[in-house]
């Protein structure tokens, strides 16, 4: 049986405020009832007391009596003052006396018992003219089993009372947790049919919040995760139709060609398939790197950490690029301050990451191009500069995007594939690092600045 979650809050709310009036008015009760009782029974015994004093000698008299087996005037006031005293502020007592052995001398209390346990504590001692104690009092609570239903009418009507107070608290507070339940349930409502709406392919679902608690906060992250995964399509939708037109250049360069020698407007000699070879080469070039850009991209893209000296690699890099540098006739700076370059990483990975930093700046540089790197305590900061034309700064977030070229009409002859420095920011990522672009205040041209922790 499926629950809402608005109907276990609301009964979960409901029960805890049952729970805490019942366990609060019973208590109260109970208490109350208490400490009546003994107010009342102390009330009745300091009566007593002070009642007894007077007792005496009606009770040497009705003790004889009763030994004689005679019938004693059953009533305790005399002449002396006593009745007068009784009926000014006793009237209202109930009144048993008894004998040393419980048995009942007067019983004022209609108590219907011929005698009472001898040993009860709640008894008054009654002492003659000689001070010897010949009987006992009880009055009012005193008496056991005395039910006085004046006062219990009054007990329970206050009891009542508490209940029927309870039960309008219970109600309120229901309508109270209502409200509250209803405040709570909405916007998970709200975010459950956008999330409906988002799983049916709709991404401009939104939910609207003001809130300020956590609700508001998870309102706001699901808002940015739509907005994520709406930049995230539009990102593959992208990729995709640039994948195809770039993949489509070197596709129709190479068919037109054939088409071309198959009709001998191009001769099939070595240049021409030198042409093809170069076409292929790029093609070959572009899928390669949309594979890698994919493994970097998956979650399951693994790495192979390893500690490596990231000078020594760097100076490898540009030993490899040495042909490239001497056909473009690029003078390389490297530059290393600090201590040991030792860093743990994918040394491959890291190795592709400074190849294409590498061939980026060969790319654009005119005459020099400057490696330089920082070694701190916990971080390596490494910056590539170089001459070149440098990127204008509202290109300098853009030009790690998939295809972005800066200049769009050395795009297919020189502009490489647009895919290096994406790479570079994922290889980047994986370690825990980041790279950025900017302008190089030495040389003028473009800075590009990768920053990797050591461990």
């Amino acid at each position: 049986m499926r629950f809402s979650l608005k109907g276990k809050i609301l009964g979960s709310f409901a029960l805890v405020v049952l729970l805490a009036l019942s366990a609060a008015v019973g208590t109260g009760n109970r208490l109350t009832r208490t400490r009546y009782d003994n107010f009342a029974f102390e009330r009745d015994f300091m009566r007593a007391q002070w009642f007894s004093k007077e007792l005496g000698e009606w009770t040497t008299d009705a003790r004889g009596a009763a030994e004689r087996g005679m019938h004693h005037h059953m009533s305790p006031y005399t002449e002396d003052g006593i009745e007068i005293q009784m009926m000014e502020g006793w009237t209202d007592s109930h009144i048993v006396i008894t004998d040393l052995s419980g048995r009942v001398l007067y019983d004022g209390a209609d108590y219907g018992h011929k005698k009472l346990t001898p040993d009860n504590p709640k008894r008054v001692p009654v002492y003659d003219d000689d001070n010897i104690k010949i009987g006992y009092l009880y009055m009012g609570r005193m008496i056991p089993g005395l039910q006085r239903p004046a006062e219990l009418l009054v007990l329970q009507r206050a009891g009542v009372i508490s209940w029927f107070a309870a039960l309008s608290i219970f109600i309120f507070a229901m309508i109270l947790g209502l409200i509250i339940t209803e405040n709570i349930v909405k916007p998970i409502r709200d975010l459950n049919q956008a999330a409906g709406e988002v799983e049916s392919g709709n991404l401009n679902a939104r939910v609207l919040s003001k809130r300020k608690d956590e609700l508001g906060d998870l309102t706001r992250g699901f808002n940015n995760m739509i907005t994520s995964l709406e930049h995230a399509a539009a990102q593959r939708r992208r990729l995709i139709a640039d994948s195809a037109h770039e993949l489509r250049t070197p596709i129709s360069l190479i068919q037109a060609r054939i088409e071309m020698m198959e009709e001998g407007v191009y001769p099939l000699d070595a240049d021409g398939l030198r042409a093809l070879s170069t076409e292929s080469k790029r093609l070959a070039a572009l899928v390669d790197e949309l594979r890698i850009l994919f493994e970097l991209e998956s979650s399951e893209s693994a790495m192979k950490r390893e500690v490596f000296d990231l000078e020594a690699l760097i100076r490898e890099v540009i030993e490899a690029a040495e042909p490239s540098i001497r056909r473009l006739d690029i003078a390389i700076e490297p530059r290393f301050f600090g201590g040991q370059s030792e860093i743990s990483a994918d040394r491959g990975k890291i190795r592709g990451l400074l190849a294409n930093l590498l061939s980026n700046a060969l790319r654009y540089a005119k005459s020099r191009i400057l490696f330089s790197m920082q070694v701190a305590e916990d971080s390596i900061e490494l910056h590539v500069e170089d001459d070149g034309p440098g990127i204008v700064v509202e290109n300098l977030e853009r030009v790690f995007e998939r295809y972005f070229r800066v200049d769009k009409s050395r795009s297919r002859n020189s502009g490489g594939t647009g895919l290096g420095l994406a790479i570079c920011r994922e290889i980047a990522r994986m370690h825990g690092g980041n790279i950025v672009a900017g302008s190089s205040e030495m040389l003028g041209g473009a800075k590009i600045s990768l920053h990797l922790p050591v461990a």
